[in-house]
C-alpha cells in the first residue's frame, strides 16, 4: 500500500494532513460484515432450516495514530494528543479511508485509547473505530422528473451490491397544494395532506425513514402506508401519482439512491 493511501478521513479532517499523524492498521481492514442467518434447529431433523431475511453485524477498524513529528516535550505531547481526542470523540460520522476514496463508512469511536512510546519514537494512539455494516457511496445516483399532471415516472440508474434505501424528493411546481402521494403501486401512500405551491417533500428510506418538508415538519401522520423502498442495481423506475387540490398541477420529482456493499 502507497503511503497515500493509508490514511483516513473522519468528522472532516485527514489523519495527515490535517492532524499530522500517519495511520497504522493493526490486522488489516475488515471487507464484508459478519452475517446473522434466520436459520433454525429443529429437534429430530438433520441440520438446520434456512429462513428468509438476514441481519448484518456491525464492523470494527483498529489501528495506531503515530505522530508524523516528535513532540519535543511531554507537555507538547499531551496537548497534541488531546486535540487529537476532541477530533475522534464526535460520536458517528463518515469515515472515509484514503484506498477507497468513492466511499464511507459511518463509524464512531467508543473505545477507550491509549498512548505509548513503545514502537514508535513520536509516541503512537490506538484507535478503534465501530462502524456500520455497509460501505455506502460518497456520490448518490440520482434522476428527475417534472411533470404538469397527475403521474410522474422517474428512473434512476443505480450501483449498489446491497439493496440502496431510496430518497425521493418531491417539490410543487404548481398553484394547487399537494392532497396525496402514492409510491409504487401504493407502497408509499400519503392523502390528507397539502403541500403548499413552491414546498417540497423529502420521503426518505435511509433508517430512520421518515416524510418531512423543508421546516422539519413530518408528514408520517398522513401515511397510509410507508413500507421501506429499497432498489437493486440496474435501471430502475419509479411510478408515481400525485393528487391535487384545485389549482393547476405541476411537480418536480428527484429520486437518489446512494449505492451500499
Amino acid at each position: 500500500m502507497k503511503l497515500n493511501e493509508s490514511g483516513f478521513t473522519f468528522n472532516g479532517r485527514h489523519c495527515r494532513r490535517d492532524m499530522g499523524c500517519w495511520w497504522i492498521e493493526k490486522d488489516g481492514h475488515p471487507i464484508s460484515p459478519e452475517v446473522q442467518r434466520n436459520e433454525y434447529e429443529i429437534a429430530g431433523v438433520s441440520g438446520s432450516i434456512l429462513m428468509d431475511g438476514a441481519t448484518r453485524k456491525g464492523l470494527t477498524f483498529s489501528g495506531t495514530l503515530v505522530m508524523a513529528q516528535e513532540p519535543a516535550t511531554q507537555t507538547e505531547a499531551q496537548d497534541k494528543l488531546r486535540a487529537l481526542m476532541a477530533w475522534l470523540d464526535c460520536g458517528r460520522q463518515r469515515l472515509i479511508f484514503d484506498y477507497e476514496p468513492g466511499r464511507y463508512y459511518l463509524a464512531q469511536v467508543d473505545k477507550g485509547t491509549t498512548w505509548s512510546l513503545k514502537n514508535w519514537f513520536g509516541g503512537e494512539t490506538s484507535v478503534t473505530f465501530t462502524a456500520q455494516p455497509f460501505a455506502y457511496a460518497l456520490a448518490a445516483q440520482t434522476g428527475t422528473t417534472i411533470t404538469d399532471g397527475t403521474t410522474g415516472d422517474v428512473t434512476v440508474q443505480v450501483e449498489t451490491f446491497h439493496p440502496a434505501p431510496l430518497v425521493l424528493t418531491i417539490q410543487n411546481t404548481g398553484s394547487a397544494p399537494i392532497t396525496g402521494i402514492n409510491i409504487m403501486g401504493g407502497r408509499v401512500k400519503l392523502s390528507g395532506m397539502a403541500l403548499a405551491a413552491g414546498k417540497q417533500l423529502t420521503i426518505n428510506m435511509e433508517a430512520p425513514i421518515d416524510a418531512q418538508d423543508g421546516a422539519g415538519t413530518s408528514y408520517l401522520p398522513y401515511a397510509e402506508s410507508f413500507t421501506p423502498i429499497l432498489l437493486n442495481a440496474g435501471l430502475q423506475r419509479i411510478p408515481i401519482a400525485l393528487t391535487y387540490a384545485s389549482g393547476s398541477a405541476g411537480a418536480k420529482i428527484t429520486a437518489s439512491v446512494r449505492g451500499r456493499w
